[in-house]
């Protein structure tokens, strides 16, 4: 996100990552879509743009840009509330969904985002047992 104005141009980037509880294989493949199309929403809501995500069984990577006035954990906080709720809506047995606390986020540089954005690509690769079915 090059946002420009008349004297400045942003690129902050980073790279976010959260898990499930305990890190517990708890997303199916129906969860993994409900998680994509939050976060979606969480970055429109929150003003971020979302490059690129990877949805596991037990965790969540989001490669995005913001600006200044942005803040992350209200992107993070919007993304897990809100998926959990739309996942424990969707599902009737016990125990509900939910996610660990916290999240990890690493700041890149603009040379960066292009070797994350195939990292992410490459979960499925990394992590074939990892892969919501």
């Amino acid at each position: 996100m090059r946002a420009r104005g008349r004297h400045h141009a942003i690129g902050l980037y980073a790279h976010v990552t959260w898990h499930t509880w305990r890190r517990e294989l708890s997303l199916g493949r129906v969860d993994a879509a409900v998680v994509a199309e939050v976060v979606l929403e969480a970055a429109r809501r929150c003003g971020v743009r979302v490059h690129a995500q990877a949805v596991l069984v037990d965790h969540v990577h989001v490669l995005l840009s913001y600006p200044p006035d942005a803040t992350l954990s209200s992107f993070i906080r919007h993304a897990k509330s809100e998926s959990a709720r739309r996942i424990n809506l969707r599902r009737s047995e016990a125990p509900s969904f939910r996610w660990a606390r916290g999240f990890y986020a690493g700041s890149l540089s603009r040379s960066d985002v292009r070797a994350t954005r195939i990292y992410l690509a490459n979960q499925w690769l990394r992590h074939p047992d990892r892969i919501p079915a």
